[in-house]
């Protein structure tokens, strides 16, 4: 648990650093290439595949497992660069991974909600990392979730992107990849 404190506490550190440094110049020039409409609030739906490395098989062979995904997420963003997002993945699937504390800890349909900052260095293409908590009926975890997204804005508000990310937790770390249909609104 300390060591995803720390990770956290380092990212957010170097990205305070990052955001500190930026020249005004290039912000308005960034935004004069997006939109000339800014719509803060964005809902995006993704479905993919999550891929859980520590799974275990019913004869107790570990053994890698690809299992289905859907999350709906909530992006604000504060400009054209910097935003906070609340992503929330339910994986469609039950499976079990080894555990220290017993031999075996099953997960059954894991709900995973993290809130995350938001950072868009280039058009179109995103980083994300931030504390969230995987909820299930077994056994609760805190994780770090980290990403990116890279996508296409259309007319309306409309996008389509891929998405990559990493959950890291104590016991079952997994990391996931999805398409995602997205919608910009708001003034």
């Amino acid at each position: 648990m300390k060591k995803l404190f720390y990770v956290s506490l380092f990212f957010f550190a170097s990205t305070a650093t990052v955001l500190n440094a930026q020249d005004v110049h290039a912000e308005d020039e960034y935004q004069s290439d997006h939109h000339s409409e800014f719509s803060p609030h964005r809902i995006g739906v993704l479905m993919g595949y999550g891929f859980i490395k520590g799974a275990v098989d019913e004869s107790g062979n570990e053994t890698p497992l690809i299992i289905p995904l859907i999350a709906l997420d909530y992006e604000y963003w504060f400009n054209h660069k910097i935003g906070l997002g609340l992503l929330n993945d339910l994986e469609l699937s039950s499976y079990a991974v080894e555990s220290e504390d017993i031999e075996y800890l099953e997960r059954s349909y894991s709900f995973i909600t993290a809130i995350v900052f938001l950072y868009e260095p280039i058009k179109n293409w995103a980083l994300f990392a931030g504390p969230g908590y995987e909820f299930e009926s077994n056994h609760n975890f805190p994780l770090l979730k980290i990403g990116t997204e890279i996508g296409k804005s259309f007319e309306g508000g409309w996008g389509l992107g891929f998405a990559l990310s990493f959950e890291i937790k104590e016991e079952n770390s997994a990391m996931s990849l999805g398409l995602v249909a997205s919608k910009k609104f708001g003034k």
